[in-house]
């Protein structure tokens, strides 16, 4: 082996310690080569990629058991045999616990097929400079049993596999001495391990106090839920969402009206939604029909036909942020606030006009649904028949009451009498089997353990 040398210093300052946090670089196709290094550079950033020797190289390192404290520092060996001029071992010890890792074992890397690199970014020449960095395998060593040196053989059982385990050595195939190498490295002092009992119980019964219950688990997991914020305590269901969650007062104030409310006949209203949704326009003309419009409800009706709309989007369209304002007929204040709360905006990925890109995932689109359901039964005294939200929104009936269950809705049976009496529209009744009934207080459905 070669010469020792601690994990982690260089005399390169500016490789070894990067002054900032890394920007997204952009290749050019040109290239330059010179003394080992690639490189593409535009006027922003220089991308190398260094081969040379260096007194110091970065590791990648995986542990199999015990992590070693974050300040730890490691010693690195290398081969000086040119034939093992990629072999590397590094190695570390706290008072306790030696640790031992190797990226190669009988000649043949441990991690093949895969080369890692790091790269660490230097503020003052805008480069970004990136070598190879082998992966080892660290593996642990405690010292009390290295140094007890396991149990003496006093039986022939012991010999016995001793002399196995050598003629396994001498003649066996690669696989059963590395299966040998295995169970070596594993044995435990079990005499030693008496004297710990007592440690190990009243260890383990320590942890067991503190760990979280199954309610504290059930809460957590409630907590995260892609839902308004609620009351898990209330009794009356129309107090279990706050509304001002769904739509803050301060997003109210930036939907219109005014339209709504002077029109003279329904096409005129009709022409301010965004959507052919038999429901939300019939609840619109239900609240213009009173002698003084509910306007927080009629706001909901609208926010409601805007989400519903922009569910519709897809891929490019999210890209085209005034086609997409047009097409919600909402004001740009209110499109910022839906693309906010419903997509996820890629970093460092803009659009040719400078805007955020932005995408819908599963947890996003999963938000948006369950924001809908929650809409749907606020406008609708906390009833809801799912057919109608499969009709809106081109779903399953099977999916929407699955939306309507995650917020957390009771699925009844339904009478033809009752669709009939409180439904809209053909395609709801025609798909509709059950209604949405949210009850306080307020439960979940378990979670599936069932794998997709």
């Amino acid at each position: 082996m070669g010469t020792k040398r601690k994990h982690g210093e260089s005399s390169d300052k500016k490789s070894s310690k990067p002054k900032s946090k890394s920007k997204p670089a952009a290749l050019s196709s040109s290239g330059k080569h010179s003394n080992g290094d690639i490189s593409s550079r535009n006027s922003d950033v220089t991308i190398s990629i260094n081969s040379a020797k260096a007194n110091v190289q970065p590791v990648l390192a995986k542990f199999t058991a015990a992590v070693p404290p974050l300040a730890s520092s490691f010693a690195t060996y290398k081969s000086i045999d040119s034939r093992k001029k990629d072999e590397c071992i590094v190695v570390s010890e706290t008072e306790k616990i030696e640790f031992v890792g190797q990226n190669y074992e009988d000649g043949k890397p441990l991690a093949p097929g895969s080369k890692y690199l790091i790269g660490v970014y230097d503020k003052d020449s805008d480069t970004v400079t990136f070598r190879v960095a082998p992966v080892v395998t660290v593996n642990t060593v405690i010292k009390s049993l290295k140094e007890a040196g396991g149990v003496a053989d006093r039986d022939i059982s012991n010999k016995v596999i001793q002399a196995r385990n050598e003629l396994g050595e001498a003649f066996g195939s690669k696989k059963r001495k590395a299966q040998i190498r295995a169970e070596e490295r594993n044995k435990i002092n079990m005499d030693f391990g008496k004297d710990a009992v007592d440690v190990i119980e009243a260890s383990i019964g320590e942890r067991v106090s503190s760990m979280p219950t199954k309610e504290e688990l059930d809460d957590v997991a409630n907590q995260n839920r892609s839902i308004p914020r609620y009351n898990a305590e209330t009794k009356v269901a129309a107090e279990i969402f706050d509304m001002d969650d769904v739509l803050p007062k301060v997003n109210q104030m930036q939907i219109d009206t005014l339209k709504l409310t002077k029109a003279t006949d329904a096409a005129e209203y009709k022409a301010c939604i965004p959507v052919r949704s038999p429901f939300i326009q019939n609840k619109i003309e239900q609240i213009l029909n009173t002698p003084k419009p509910d306007l927080v409800q009629l706001r909901r009706a609208l926010y409601l036909s805007y989400l519903i709309r922009f569910s519709g989007l897809r891929g490019a369209q999210l890209q085209k942020r005034d086609d997409a304002i047009q097409s919600m007929c909402c004001s740009p204040e209110i499109a910022d606030f839906i693309f906010d709360q419903f997509c996820d905006s890629l970093a460092g990925v803009i659009n040719p006009d400078g805007s955020p890109t932005f995408v819908r995932t599963k947890v996003t689109e999963n938000k948006l649904l369950c924001y809908v359901a929650v809409l749907i039964l606020s406008l609708n005294s906390w009833v809801a028949y799912p057919a109608e939200m499969a009709a809106d929104l081109g779903i399953s009936s099977k999916q929407a009451e699955k939306y309507f269950a995650n917020v957390g809705c009771k699925l009844e049976a339904v009478s033809s009498d009752e669709l009939a009496k409180h439904t809209f529209g053909k395609r709801a009744r025609a798909g509709a089997s059950k209604k949405a009934v949210l009850v306080a207080p307020i439960k979940f459905p378990k979670a599936s353990l069932r794998r997709n």
